[in-house]
């Protein structure tokens, strides 16, 4: 419908926890990063360019440098990257993606399935809301709103101190008012099941 406009898709917490069809989506520039459903450090990042973005880049003279994407092309026709890598980085990644393929895509993505609706089953049961709407809500985080006015850092600390767990008290504007559950990565259902009783321990 738009030929002209160039879809950039922001995968870092949804890369590897959910099928995206880069393809059949018709999307042209991929990003994701390590930290998130990867379950590696944070450090890196990757991305998947079409062929469309391709021929877009080689039309704008000034590129920059990191989202260079033509020199990326270049660099990785040889091997090589266009600076100094993470080799550290390159290897767990490496690492990740043997356990990635071990576990089988569809597996991966079942398990995110199902762990992402114990935590929706336990936002309900505790009587929270969800702070995205019906149709937005991701497969991999849960974004929990405070309708009880709890005292949300409080919460966080004490799931820390007494149970070793980390959880986000929000940030910005939504600081206290939301808080979010991760059941990406490397989660499964027995530590989500553990997280969300440690969870009602501490409320």
């Amino acid at each position: 419908k738009y030929p002209d406009v160039a879809l950039v898709l922001d995968t870092v917490s949804s890369f590897s926890g959910v099928k995206i069809d880069m393809d059949a989506l018709g999307i042209d520039v991929m990003l994701t990063g390590a930290q998130k459903a990867l379950a590696l450090p944070p450090g890196f990042s990757l991305f998947s360019v079409s062929e469309k973005a391709f021929d877009r880049a080689e039309k704008i003279p000034n590129r920059g440098f990191y989202f260079d994407f033509i020199e990326f092309k270049k660099q990785q026709a040889e091997w090589m990257t266009p600076s100094t890598p993470s080799i550290a980085h390159m290897h767990a990644l490496q690492s990740k993606l043997e356990e990635i393929f071990e576990e089988g895509l569809d597996a991966r993505f079942a398990r995110h399935a199902r762990t992402n609706a114990l935590v929706h089953k336990w936002v309900h049961q505790a009587g929270f809301e969800f702070f995205a709407e019906e149709g937005f809500r991701s497969k991999t985080l849960t974004c929990v709103k405070n309708n009880k006015g709890i005292d949300v850092p409080e919460l966080a600390r004490k799931l820390r101190e007494k149970h070793h767990l980390v959880i986000d008290p929000g940030y910005g504007k939504i600081r206290g008012k939301t808080f979010r559950l991760s059941n990406m990565g490397d989660e499964t259902e027995a530590t989500v099941a553990h997280l969300l009783s440690c969870l009602d321990d501490v409320l």
